[in-house]
């Protein structure tokens, strides 16, 4: 399974990873204590894959790496259990073929329900993190992932596990049928396929759809490229204002350049919106044209605290718009339990001085240029919770922008999943979506996913900055391209009811497991 994301990138390996683990939980010896083992086995798989998905986290610390792991496994431990219990699927009292495929897909629905609905609680429990779920490994198969915008990326991952339960329970059957000359038909293989073609032809429909009516926006990226060594260091400060004026200024004095949207990303600038010198800085950016600048900047409000928030800015610093980050990271922008246990603020206070305050609005930002749309702003890794983004969705033309600071993590493999994370917010509620970075990914990316642009096809190339490598994300560069939004976008079955398809089935598999509890007793 670790080798289905970046920077591995096997996506194939994603239909069938599940296979050897299922015939392990289903050939377990031991009857009793089944359960016990299978969640054992589960929880070995679950922490292998974490520790190896999750090693960026080096770059913060060692110790993030190994407990955020500890307790990821777990999941993998309670739906190992399960699926050895009640998601195992027995054949040896079925002689039909047409009993052994419902057993098949009785355990197939089971295990994708229970697999779903886990993935659920982890987006939200703790403050949730839904970072790299199942469907996410499928990214690359656009086709096939189309589908999230009625059922989520969650959602996905319910097919995906439903189609190797089948798998594995043919893996079992057939050698033994072959065994006794005795092959027969599988009603259960064709339902699987049949799922799977469904998905192909929804998913291609999607693909070849172009909205009738559109607004161009002419977009400018700047990735800094600052080291975090030197972002909050203040004798960098004076550079990093210099950096971003030297790449941001020869656009806006091209002759015929035009630039409806310029996007730098979360924190740029060293202080905060409502310095003087910040605010001189960005009166005179703006003032060398007519344009509309989002980037991400810290405000600080009296007695109210620090915001990591999204600023909208045209002309000058007087009128602004802004989003303030809601989901705020643990450990990262502020530290649980400081305030009430003592030993943790004493820990805390060198690790992060001041907690930053989460916003409590979820409002688009109203952008005017070249004519009226919305933004749906999302700051770091807001973009990886789907139910939170579709907070922001309107009848009106919208255009998600994330602006975020991946520089954290070094040369590795956090810029690009993150980044296929965030393809899922596209898809989901057909939106298309800019990312800023400040050492990578930055891109732009259409209502389905793609990074190219379905207008031109292939011909100019991914809308990404990267280098000689697609996983070289450590660089400093801009990129000035057109994005395309939709004037009249539909409000997706994803945008309206959320996860209501993972948290439904996910409530089935609970029930069937209080069901065998009372049964037992």
């Amino acid at each position: 399974m670790a080798f289905c994301y970046p920077k591995f990138n096997i996506g194939a390996l994603i239909w069938i990873w599940p296979v050897p683990l299922l015939c392990a939980l289903w050939t377990l010896k031991s009857e009793k204590r089944r359960f016990i083992h299978g969640f054992g086995l589960g929880y070995l798989s679950g922490l292998t894959f974490f520790l190896i998905n999750l090693s960026w986290l080096h770059h913060i610390h060692f110790a993030a790496c190994i407990l955020l792991s500890i307790f990821l496994a777990g999941y993998f431990a309670i739906w190992s259990g399960f699926a050895a219990t009640i998601g195992i699927a027995k054949h040896e009292n079925s002689p039909t073929s047409t009993s052994n495929s419902f057993i098949s897909l009785k355990a197939a629905f089971l295990n994708g329900s229970a697999w779903c609905g886990l993935e659920w609680i982890r987006g939200w429990m703790l403050t949730g993190f839904p970072w790299n779920g199942l469907g996410v490994g499928l990214v690359n198969d656009l086709v096939m992932i189309q589908i999230a915008d009625i059922i989520g990326v969650t959602g996905i991952s319910f097919i995906l596990i439903f189609s190797s339960t089948i798998i594995s329970s043919l893996l079992l059957r057939v050698p033994n049928e072959i065994k006794n000359s005795a092959l027969k038909a599988h009603p259960d293989f064709i339902i699987g396929v049949t799922v799977i073609m469904i998905l192909f032809f929804y998913g291609s429909h999607r693909l070849t759809e172009l909205p009738k009516k559109e607004i161009e926006i002419r977009t400018l990226l700047v990735q800094a490229g600052v080291n975090q060594d030197e972002k909050w260091n203040p004798e960098s400060a004076k550079k990093i204002y210099d950096r971003y004026w030297n790449m941001t200024s020869p656009y806006l004095k091209l002759d015929n350049a035009n630039f409806d949207l310029v996007v730098w990303p979360e924190s740029s600038l060293p202080y905060s919106l409502h310095d003087r010198e910040t605010q001189a800085y960005l009166n005179r950016i703006l003032s060398l044209d007519d344009y509309e600048l989002v980037l991400g900047l810290n405000e600080r409000i009296p007695q109210e605290g620090i915001y990591n928030s999204i600023i909208k800015l045209r002309q000058s610093t007087q009128n602004y718009s802004s989003y303030r980050k809601t989901h705020l990271v643990p450990f990262g922008e502020y530290v649980p339990f400081r305030k009430s246990i003592p030993f943790i603020e004493k820990i805390a206070a060198d690790a992060l001085g001041v907690d930053f305050q989460p916003g409590n609005q979820h409002t688009p930002l109203d952008m005017s240029l070249p004519e009226p749309y919305q933004i749906i702003p999302l700051v770091c890794f807001e973009d990886t919770f789907g139910n939170l983004a579709r907070k922001f969705v309107t009848k009106y033309p919208q255009l998600i922008v994330n602006v975020t600071n991946d520089g954290w993590f070094k040369q590795s493999a956090a810029s690009e999943q993150h980044l296929v994370n965030a393809i899922f917010r596209c898809i989901e509620l057909r939106r298309p979506m800019i990312r800023c970075a400040n050492t990578g990914m930055s891109c732009l990316i259409d209502d389905c996913g793609s990074l190219y642009d379905r207008h031109s096809g292939h011909q100019g190339g991914e809308r990404l900055i990267y280098g000689t490598k697609r996983s070289n994300t450590y660089l400093t560069d801009t990129l000035p391209e057109t994005i395309r939004i939709n004037k009249t976008p539909k409000i997706t079955i994803y945008s309206r009811f959320g996860d209501t398809f993972s948290i439904s089935l996910g409530l089935i598999a609970l029930l069937t497991l209080f069901l065998r509890i009372l049964r037992r007793r």
